[in-house]
């Protein structure tokens, strides 16, 4: 598919101060219970093992442990944008740093950087996010599900941004990160206590720690991330059909930003707190993700999925599902 820039009408949509203000503010007990779900899926995980330890009662709850997991780093990522406690920041990173990022094995406050970084530069050379610019095409998905079930790719990616660091754009880095390594040690030293309470400690080795939390951690919930992050900014193989040179990823007029109305299954593994709506939040990232369906719904109404549209400067598509998007993604399509 290819989509001729002079043909898409650009469109500037902006919100009233009223709007702003609303929108910027979740409501607090709604909050509190979509902050607990991602933890109680992965209890619930946990416990189906420990009730009964099996192979296939393993798998189950590697699954769900691994989309609670992710779960975890995108309220981390509402956190990043201090909306999870808008009024008070320390607040906000105080619970975004012990009860989400760390336990995901996310350095909050490195992770802080690299994300503002990468809002800055989607879909242009030095974004932090580069998922997207793997080719799923063909066998390549089952190459990329290959790395992340080994772990692999964990550590390459791990050990990339650690090395990306170094670099100019990271004020702090090894201030910040000591900092993220003190929440990591404590938070983890916790998990495997909580772990080893339930565990029969076969030859003294705490196992349930690393087989239901460090095990999905890095890999079923990295693939998790990694493919909704394909999906979220990965524009269409064919390209853009584009007199004018661009610097994007695949000659886009603007950054590709999309967002998913996502089944329910796939908000169970995929998006928690309606992270499918990615698009409107790079559009206007000081909205809570409570208002974002609202902000989704008035986008495009009157409008067919599917559609791609320039809105303030950026290429934006709604489509109906990630697993569609996918396994067109791997048709070349």
């Amino acid at each position: 598919m290819k989509v001729d820039a002079r043909a898409m009408e650009s469109e500037s949509i902006q919100f009233s101060a009223q709007e702003r203000e609303q929108y910027r503010r979740p409501n607090t007990a709604r909050l509190i219970f979509d902050l607990c779900l991602p933890w109680v899926q992965a209890i619930v995980g946990a416990a189906i093992f420990i009730a009964n330890p099996g192979v296939l009662t393993w798998l189950v709850a590697v699954l769900l442990i691994a989309g609670a997991q992710h779960g975890l780093s995108l309220i981390s990522h509402e956190a990043v944008h201090r909306l999870v406690w808008p009024a008070n920041k320390r607040i906000n990173d105080f619970v975004a740093t012990y009860f989400f990022a760390a336990p995901a094995i996310l350095p909050f406050n490195i992770y802080r950087q690299r994300h503002l970084i990468h809002h800055r530069l989607v879909s242009k050379e030095g974004d932090t996010k580069n998922y997207y610019l793997r080719d799923l095409s063909g066998i390549r998905l089952f190459k990329e599900i290959l790395k992340s079930v080994t772990g692999v790719d964990y550590f390459v990616q791990a050990f990339s941004a650690l090395d990306a660091g170094k670099g100019e754009e990271y004020d702090n880095f090894e201030e910040n990160l000591n900092r993220d390594k003190r929440s990591l040690i404590i938070v983890h030293l916790f998990l495997l206590g909580a772990f080893t309470a339930f565990d029969p400690l076969h030859y003294y080795i705490p196992t349930y720690y690393v087989l239901l939390w460090l095990g999905p951690m890095i890999t079923v919930s990295l693939l998790f991330g990694k493919l909704r992050s394909i999906v979220e900014h990965q524009p269409p193989p064919s390209g853009y059909d584009s007199s004018i040179e661009t610097d994007f990823f695949r000659n886009t007029a603007g950054p590709m930003l999309r967002s998913v109305r996502a089944t329910w299954i796939e908000r169970l593994f995929f998006s928690k707190i309606n992270f499918h709506y990615h698009g409107e939040h790079h559009l206007w990232p000081w909205i809570s993700y409570q208002h974002l369906p609202k902000v989704n719904a008035k986008l495009w109404q009157g409008r067919e999925l599917g559609e791609l549209r320039e809105i303030n400067g950026n290429v934006v598509v709604c489509e109906r599902s990630y697993i569609a998007v996918i396994f067109r993604l791997m048709r070349g399509r």
